[in-house]
């Protein structure tokens, strides 16, 4: 009686055992409407680190598309994560534009459809099955309108060539509608699915479509590994950080002069009247067409308490100083050798400029040709 009473109970730890692997079970069932991808390997994969560097992808199973279908069956860890499923090709080597759609693997029954559309490269994704599918799928549904409209504007020659619709958008409104919405999605999913792998890669692929106050909010709901990571620590650094706005005083910093010394911008802002400090680069057209505008304003307002500070975003020391000279620049040039002025003032683009008065209090920001004139002349009437 009481070996029958152990075989139950092993029984029964196995039937339990089996039950639980069940519970973590997924099968991914999809299909192509092209004849030509039978025979082909179709891979699923998965990126090994969640995280923004040294990003790594391995292959989780592989089958062979037979009549425009395949099955793909495992087991996962029970936590979802993002899976790539692609047609013919391996994504650790260069793609050559294979199908490739993004699901949620998670224990479940999940289906995927290529649908590629005639006389286009451009295929469409339809995700369905399990919630977490069925909600990514949102995503993939604004990608497939993009798609419909770049096939637009490519069967007409360019944008120009599309007529409005009956709403009165013209086609650059309505590809600006449809990447807003697949931002909104994007967002609203990694939101709700920050404490798993799943919407924490989708985070590094995506952050940077997302605001400020998206990005902390995001932050905020993942885990401790998550938070832990150097990436995360210094993005939150960089969003925490307050950058100085108009009507507060500007922040000083070391930069290098001409000569490779260290100086410091309160060497010059607050000194003068009016301070200009102009982001540039060698390399920056915008930048270059603006010269002209800033000796003008210089030649005619030195006299009067203007001061020009530039400052060189450039890698290259020899490409600064020889535009310095070419473009017969002669205000103050600084560079920002380590990149710090640009991080304290965030500057995301060239030309990037700030006005500072005789209190060292910035008065404007981003001004060029005559606004940036006008402005000066007011400060200095």
């Amino acid at each position: 009686m009481k070996k029958i009473t152990l075989f139950l109970l092993s029984l029964l730890a196995i039937v339990a055992l089996i039950s639980c692997q069940n519970k973590n079970t997924y099968t991914i069932d999809g299909s192509i409407n092209d004849t030509a991808y039978n025979g082909k390997l179709v891979y699923l994969q998965k990126m090994d680190t969640v995280s923004a560097y040294n990003i790594k992808i391995s292959t989780v199973d592989s089958v062979i598309m037979k009549n425009g279908k395949f099955t793909i069956k495992g087991i996962s860890d029970g936590e979802p994560f993002l899976g790539f499923v692609s047609i013919g090709e391996d994504l650790r080597v260069a793609q050559q534009g294979a199908p490739v759609a993004t699901i949620i693997v998670e224990p479940g029954s999940i289906k995927v459809d290529f649908n590629k559309t005639q006389d286009s490269p451009i295929v469409n994704i339809t995700l369905s099955g399990t919630k977490l599918n069925e909600e990514f799928n949102k995503i993939h549904i604004a990608m497939n309108k993009l798609g419909a409209l770049y096939k637009e504007v490519s069967k007409a020659g360019g944008v120009q060539g599309v007529p409005v619709d009956a709403d009165g958008k013209d086609i650059q409104t309505k590809m600006q509608e449809v990447q807003d919405e697949m931002r909104t999605v994007t967002f609203n999913f990694t939101k709700a699915n920050m404490a798993n792998k799943a919407g924490q890669t989708l985070f590094f692929s995506s952050y940077s479509s997302f605001s400020d106050d998206e990005l902390k909010e995001l932050i905020a709901l993942g885990d401790s590994t998550f938070r832990n990571q150097p990436e995360i620590k210094a993005l939150e650094e960089d969003l925490n950080r307050v950058i100085p706005e108009v009507g507060q005083p500007f922040a000083d910093v070391s930069l290098v002069d001409i000569n490779g010394n260290r100086v410091s911008l309160s060497a010059y802002a607050g000194k003068n009247e009016c301070t200009l400090i102009d982001f540039w680069a060698s390399w920056c057209g915008p930048c270059i067409q603006e010269m002209p505008s800033l000796a003008k304003a210089y030649t005619a307002y030195k006299a009067k308490g203007l001061e020009i500070v530039g400052i060189s975003v450039d890698d290259d020391r020899q490409a600064w100083l020889g535009a310095v000279e070419k473009y017969n620049m002669k205000w103050i040039q600084l560079g920002d050798d380590n990149k710090q002025a640009s991080m304290i003032y965030g500057v995301a683009s060239i030309p990037h400029t700030i006005l500072v008065d005789a209190n060292g209090i910035i008065v404007a920001k981003n001004l060029r040709g005559k606004e940036l004139e006008d402005k000066i002349a007011e400060i200095l009437k």
